[in-house]
C-alpha cells in the first residue's frame, strides 16, 4: 500500500454466548446467517447436518463452513442486501421447511419472503455488547448492526471520520444514530474491502 503511514486495529465490540435450545423437527433444510450459528450447532451435537440441505448468506459463511467439512448447495449471491438474500433464498427452497439457528439479537432479515408455516427456528447463543471505548480513528468499518450498538454505547463518530459499513443492515443501524455511511460494502467480502482500503491509502 505504498509508504503511507497507517496503523490497522481489528477489535471487536462484541462476544459470544451458548445457550441451550430445542432443536426443532420436521425440516429439510438448514439455513445459516452467519458462521457463529453454525459453529453453536455443530457444538451442541443434536443434529447431523449431513443428513440436511445447507444454505448460507453468502461465500464468506461459505468459505467457514468449507473448513467446518459442510458443502453448502446453496450460496446467496449478494449477501449485503437482505431482502435480495431473502428473495433468491425463496425461490430455491420452494415448498421445503427450513430451519434457521440464530442469535438473540438476530433481525430475521432471510425470513421476510418465506412463508411462516415453513420456518423453524431456535436462538443457540446470545450476542453480548461489549462497552469498549475506542481511540480516534480516521476509517471506521462497521461488520454487523451489533457492533455499531456497541460502539456508540461509550463512543462518537468524529466529523472527519470514514464510515464503512458491512452491508444494508449495519448501514440502517448507523442511521439509527445519525450516522451516514460514507461506504456499503456490495459483495460483503474482505478483498472487497482490502480494495476499498488500499484505494484510500
Amino acid at each position: 500500500m505504498g509508504n503511507h503511514d497507517f496503523r490497522f486495529e481489528c477489535k471487536s465490540l462484541i462476544d459470544f454466548k451458548s445457550l441451550s435450545f430445542d432443536l426443532p423437527n420436521d425440516f429439510e433444510v438448514v439455513f445459516f446467517s452467519s458462521i457463529r450459528s453454525a459453529k453453536f450447532l455443530s457444538e451442541s451435537k443434536k443434529i447431523n447436518l449431513d443428513n440436511y440441505s445447507i444454505a448460507c448468506a453468502g461465500s464468506q459463511t461459505a468459505l467457514k463452513l468449507n473448513e467446518m467439512g459442510l458443502k453448502p448447495d446453496f450460496i446467496a449471491s449478494n449477501a449485503s442486501n437482505p431482502k435480495h438474500v431473502s428473495e433468491e433464498f425463496s425461490t430455491w427452497l420452494g415448498a421445503r421447511k427450513v430451519f434457521i439457528p440464530s442469535s438473540n439479537r438476530s433481525l430475521r432479515s432471510i425470513e421476510e419472503s418465506i412463508s411462516a408455516e415453513q420456518i423453524k427456528r431456535a436462538i443457540l447463543y446470545e450476542t453480548l455488547l461489549l462497552p469498549l471505548q475506542v481511540v480516534s480513528i480516521d476509517i471506521l468499518v462497521f461488520t454487523s448492526p451489533s457492533n455499531v450498538h456497541a460502539y456508540f454505547i461509550n463512543n462518537e463518530i468524529l466529523e472527519h471520520s470514514i464510515v464503512i459499513a458491512w452491508g444494508h443492515s449495519t448501514k440502517r443501524a448507523l442511521l439509527g444514530y445519525g450516522c451516514e455511511s460514507s461506504i456499503v460494502l456490495r459483495d460483503g467480502t474482505i478483498s472487497e474491502l482490502k480494495s476499498i482500503l488500499e484505494s484510500m491509502l
